[in-house]
């Protein structure tokens, strides 16, 4: 379905970085898009990885674009983009974010990737309403909500007004699917995980870390907590020393 308004800003766009014959693919976020793991896709290619980060479909263009998506579209753009970089690499890992860290959990338990990298993994969520959603949907699909920050960045501005000031209990509702399902998915993990959490987290509690590090079957597993940091870990105020730390794990034996 095409919306006229829809444009697919310059930040949201998939990034694809050819370097060595491992792989490393990154999974962004809930309402999020590639832009997220800009500074982080392009270390991990510079230690001499070929990096993909896809957009998930309905992220970085606009809200009725959103809307049209489901939890089934993200997860297979996720297993597609897996297919296509196993197809020039010789090994692939995984590396998401918040609900992307959810995806990479269940990719993670279908497809064993030798390494795992979760940040900020949501699991579990702060906000309870996340469990009304599927009631919630039946009566509205967007809701303004209070989000008065400024982006000099025309094209972060633009994802803020169509993403960042709303809530989606319809989407929420598809986030809390793929909540469930990495829930039953963790014990079936036998990757070796860095589970990575942020102190300031104020979207995903901790809890949420210590679940997936109690519950994975890995037998390498690692939990790392960044003390400044908020939710959106690889780009935030310590985002050199968190990629600093996924570069070690993917690149360690």
């Amino acid at each position: 379905m095409n919306f006229p308004r829809c444009k697919t800003v310059k930040k949201s766009l998939p990034i694809f970085l050819e370097g060595g014959n491992e792989g490393v693919l990154f999974i962004h976020g809930y309402t999020g898009s590639p832009h997220d793991f800009e500074y982080m896709a392009k270390e991990v290619n510079r230690a001499g990885f070929t990096v993909s980060v896809p957009r998930l479909p309905g992220h970085g263009t606009c809200g009725e674009d959103f809307l049209t998506t489901t939890a089934r579209d993200w997860l297979r753009r996720a297993f597609d983009a897996y297919y296509d970089l196993k197809a020039i690499c010789d090994r692939v890992y995984v590396v998401g974010l918040s609900m992307g860290g959810v995806i990479a959990l269940i990719l993670a338990s279908q497809m064993n990737p030798p390494k795992l990298v979760t940040l900020a993994a949501a699991t579990h969520v702060f906000d309870k309403r996340i469990v009304l959603t599927p009631i919630l949907k039946l009566f509205t699909k967007k809701m303004p909500c209070e989000n008065t920050e400024k982006y000099e960045d025309p094209d972060i501005e633009y994802l803020r007004k169509e993403y960042w000031s709303y809530n989606w209990p319809k989407q929420a509702a598809e986030l809390y699917k793929l909540m469930k399902l990495a829930r039953k998915s963790v014990s079936k993990i036998t990757s070796a995980t860095l589970v990575v959490a942020a102190k300031n987290d104020n979207m995903v509690p901790m809890k949420a870390a210590e679940f997936i590090y109690n519950n994975i079957r890995s037998e390498k597993r690692k939990l790392l907590v960044f003390e400044k940091s908020g939710h959106v870990l690889s780009n935030d105020v310590e985002k050199e020393d968190v990629t600093r730390a996924v570069i070690e794990w993917l690149k360690g034996e």
